[in-house]
């Protein structure tokens, strides 16, 4: 269907760096991208903090969008194998001191468990602080959703986003993360359209948002858009997704 919304928040959007083969881009040029593809603003996070020095990229992170805190939303991330007291104390600095306003985990790509000691306590802190956190999931053996949601059931004042809604192979656990467990939201970032409108159909639209996985790649942005939209849902209930549910999170403001 063609796609009539006028404002978009892609909830789901990295930092190009040298982790993967990638090259870093300029945060003006970055922006630049984002909005020829469609996008009114961007939840944005490190990939190079994800398997190197997560206080360095957090810092390198904050700096980059700085001039564009109307347009970017940053996301820290923090590494639990070095406990829940330092793990917390970078999240805590990262509130304060860099304006942080969400928390990225990747437990596939960080290697910890779900049930790591200090997972909950890194899960909780975020939720008494206000931030929703964000995990990648869908690939087994750390990120699968149901794993992710038993820790969410103990941080039950945080909301956990499930950046994939399980990809391909695991959609359906994630629709019941979803609608077991109050604090867990879905971002569209990953399956297939077939699967999206399942997820459509069985989960609450309020509960559901848009993510693309941009910046890796030019034009991934304009992709997620066109197959979001190729669900054949209404209007109302895409900009809802596209805009009204991520900016109930975290409302976009300069």
């Amino acid at each position: 269907m063609e796609n009539k919304t006028t404002k978009i928040i892609d909830t789901h959007t990295h930092l190009p760096g040298t982790s993967f083969g990638g090259k870093p881009k300029p945060t003006a040029a970055l922006r630049e991208e984002f909005e020829t593809e469609g996008l009114s603003a961007a939840w944005i996070m490190t990939t190079d903090g994800l398997l190197l020095d997560p206080e360095k990229h957090n810092d390198i992170l904050a700096m980059e969008v700085a001039p564009h805190r109307d347009f970017f939303v940053p996301f820290c991330t923090v590494n639990p194998h070095r406990g829940a007291k330092a793990a917390i104390g970078e999240l805590e600095r990262c509130v304060s001191d860099l304006k942080m306003r969400g928390l990225k985990f990747h437990p596939w790509l960080q290697a910890f468990w779900l049930t790591h000691p200090a997972v909950v306590p890194i899960l909780q802190r975020a939720g008494e602080l206000g931030l929703p956190v964000l995990f990648h999931d869908g690939t087994p053996p750390y990120s699968t959703p149901l794993q992710i949601a038993a820790a969410a059931e103990k941080a039950p004042d945080t909301i956990i986003i499930l950046g994939h809604s399980g990809l391909e192979d695991l959609y359906n656990d994630a629709i019941l993360a979803c609608l077991r467990h109050p604090n867990i939201y879905l971002c569209l970032c990953g399956p297939s359209v077939r699967y999206m409108q399942e997820i459509f159909q069985r989960c609450p639209i309020e509960k559901l948002l848009f993510g693309s996985d941009g910046g890796f790649f030019p034009g991934v942005v304009k992709a997620g858009i066109i197959k979001t939209s190729a669900t054949g849902v209404s209007h109302d209930i895409l900009q809802k997704v596209f805009y009204q549910n991520p900016q109930k999170i975290l409302p976009i403001t300069a």
